[in-house]
């Protein structure tokens, strides 16, 4: 009676351990594709981009095609992957006064992520039409950040468009 038990306990105990094993191998299964199409890590490298984010930081990247203004996106440039924000959408006009002040159709934004206005690194003119379709991004840390405001770098295409910033780590 002794051993019918003990084989039964047994058998349990095999039935449980493959259970479990199944449970975590569908669970990094799962972990890995949200980690795969839905949420990218990307490290943060520069200063572009300060206060808000610090060289070095890991950011979670939402893969997603809604962006708008104000969002900080990572988006391809020369097979990097650059962060900066989206001032501007496509179909619509920027202008950038000498003092830093910005303004899309001719309304001035309120931009409580910069700390100092400036005009930056800029060679291009203003007022400034995004083609659809095409965002207009900028460091928060204006002066030094190099941006949608060089012809070199110009607007991102949304196909360059990784995804917006969700969180920092």
């Amino acid at each position: 009676m002794k051993a019918d038990s003990k084989k039964t306990k047994h058998s349990e105990y095999k039935k449980t351990i493959a259970a479990l094993l199944v449970v975590i191998m569908v669970s990094a299964v799962l972990f890995m594709n949200l980690f795969t199409h839905v949420v990218t890590i990307v490290r943060y490298y520069g200063d572009a981009m300060e206060p808000a984010l610090s060289d070095g930081q890991l950011l979670a990247v939402l893969q997603t095609d809604n962006v708008k203004q104000g969002d900080m996106v990572a988006f391809y440039y020369n097979n990097q992957v650059i962060i900066r924000r989206v001032i501007c959408e496509g179909d619509n006009q920027i202008i950038i006064e000498k003092n830093g002040k910005v303004a899309v159709n001719g309304e001035e934004l309120t931009e409580s992520y910069v700390s100092d206005l400036s005009i930056g690194q800029c060679n291009i003119d203003f007022p400034y039409y995004v083609i659809p379709g095409h965002f207009f991004v900028m460091g928060d840390n204006r002066t030094v950040s190099m941006d949608s405001r060089l012809k070199e770098i110009g607007t991102v295409p949304q196909e360059r468009i990784i995804g917006k910033v969700i969180f920092a780590i």
